[in-house]
């Protein structure tokens, strides 16, 4: 499938880094495309209530699109933040990755929005990767996070990615871009951006390192924050 529309899910209380930092990526990749006269890329900010939306530390952002649930997308990418909780409660957002997955298309995801594309049941079976506050929990309602960990991850028989915390969500983008239009596209993107002078050649692998995690901090870290992030199920028993 060539790539040509990617909807960047704005749930309320979306994480800034998360949701803005692979979009700005995208939308430079957009521009280049465009300049070089490739095919159109259309990058969409979207959440089925429209109008604006209040990220987690407060800032207001203008949608440009309210979903319905015939909405579609070549890719669909679901960011993190402490909203990812309500979003994973949300059956409107679950069933939007049940039907891109079931169609076909790809489903991208970091941090929090890892427990959402997870709620939705089509990570069941397969290994994949997720950020340390949630790898715990994941694991406990049956998923399987790979242990050790690595940074991102690309499925491509599934056409599902999905990637760590704040800090993983630069480097994993251009990993997307790499996987999905092409190491030329991302490396250029890498040198742009200077990632490539932090990251290197890993910037270009399906497979990101490897998590350098702190048991004692990530235990931590999981005992104060992991029900926030992918809290109980509503009704559950």
């Amino acid at each position: 499938m060539t790539i040509k529309t990617i909807l960047f899910l704005a749930f309320p209380n979306v994480g800034e880094q998360d949701l803005l930092a692979p979009w700005e990526l995208l939308r430079g990749l957009s521009y280049d495309l465009a300049r070089d006269g490739e095919d159109q890329l259309d990058i969409t900010l979207g959440n089925f209530d429209g109008g604006v939306v209040t990220t987690h530390m407060g800032a207001q952002l203008q949608l440009d699109r309210t979903l319905t649930a015939e909405d579609r997308f070549d890719l669909l990418y679901v960011p993190g933040g402490i909203g990812g909780g309500e979003a994973a409660q949300d059956e409107r957002v679950l069933d939007l990755i049940r039907a891109h997955h079931a169609e076909g298309r790809w489903v991208a995801a970091n941090c929090s929005g890892v427990g959402v594309v997870h709620r939705s049941g089509i990570l069941e079976g397969l290994e994949f990767q997720a950020p340390a506050v949630l790898a715990r929990r994941i694991r406990g309602e049956g998923g399987t996070v790979a242990d050790p960990r690595r940074l991102w991850g690309v499925l491509p028989e599934e056409k599902i990615f999905t990637s760590g915390g704040a800090a993983t969500v630069h480097p994993s983008t251009i990993a997307l871009v790499a996987y999905l239009f092409g190491e030329q596209r991302a490396r250029a993107m890498a040198i742009t951006w200077d990632s490539y002078a932090v990251h290197g050649e890993p910037l270009f692998s399906p497979s990101g390192p490897l998590a350098n995690d702190d048991p004692a901090s990530r235990e931590a870290l999981q005992d104060g924050m992991e029900k926030v992030f992918l809290p109980d199920v509503v009704g559950a028993a």
